[in-house]
């Protein structure tokens, strides 16, 4: 296993990208794979609520806070060990796994320099952690300008609808030129009603290329996952025998390698 190896999950919004990523955490807590940082990369901030736990800080919010609050760092503090500081207070705790919020993008003005801190800072937190699993926004500039990471796996979500197959056309498209290595490519797609699988395939097939693709996961609509999140439950609880935790824990059992490889 490399060290740390990074997992994300990148879609267009509401495609149920943000549930895959908690079943992926619950997959691999489930397999003694911890602990687990789980990094909500999505401006949205919807991570939290589906694992079950309480946004605190965000990465956002401390490189806003930095550039209003410089003047009045002490002298005795150097900005890398202040921002250090605060991406450590940032950590949300669980049992199995931490939660690290991005929150919101850059305002107007220059952050290329507490943006650099900050890169080198969660690159060195994520290295203390078995596994990272990053829930991503629609596009992949935000990885490279916020980690230096390669990506070991990256699990590419659409539900069957050309909108969404024709965002992962563009993802894959900014993937040749982001400067972060894509090492693996998986695609899940999600919410496909029941025997219309051949379908939905062909659909896929005829936007994306699905060579570049190491494996494709069906994944069934499922009304418990709709109703967890309407209630504001956490998916790492649900019932694990539901229909599409199934079909996606099956899915990547199936792979020759697993994803934390």
């Amino acid at each position: 296993m490399p060290e740390s190896p990074c997992i994300a999950l990148v879609g267009k919004g509401g495609v149920g990208k943000t549930t895959m990523s908690a079943f992926t955490i619950r997959y691999l807590i489930e397999k003694g794979i911890n602990p687990v940082l789980a990094v909500d990369a999505d401006p949205s901030v919807c991570l939290a609520g589906v694992l079950g736990i309480e946004t605190g800080e965000t990465i956002g919010g401390i490189r806003e806070d930095t550039r209003s609050v410089a003047k009045g760092i002490p002298d005795t503090i150097p900005k890398q060990q202040y921002l250090e500081l605060k991406v450590q207070e940032a950590v949300t705790e669980s049992r199995d796994f931490d939660l690290l919020t991005m929150g919101r993008p850059e305002g107007p003005g220059c952050y290329c320099f507490v943006n650099n801190i900050l890169r080198d800072n969660l690159d060195r937190l994520t290295r203390g952690y078995k596994v990272t699993v990053i829930d991503c926004e629609a596009g992949l500039e935000h990885i490279s300008r916020r980690t230096g990471r390669d990506v070991n796996v990256m699990i590419f979500v659409a539900d069957p609808t050309v909108k969404a197959l024709n965002t992962l056309k563009s993802v894959l498209e900014i993937g040749e030129e982001v400067s972060n290595k894509i090492l693996r490519r998986l695609l899940i797609l999600n919410r496909v009603p029941d025997g219309k699988e051949e379908k939905v395939l062909e659909a896929a097939a005829g936007i994306l290329d699905l060579k570049l693709f190491e494996a494709v996961g069906v994944i069934p609509g499922d009304s418990a996952v709709f109703d967890a999140e309407l209630e504001g439950s956490s998916l790492l609880n649900i019932d694990s025998s539901i229909s599409s935790y199934q079909a996606y824990i099956g899915f990547l059992n199936s792979l020759e390698h697993p994803i934390s490889a």
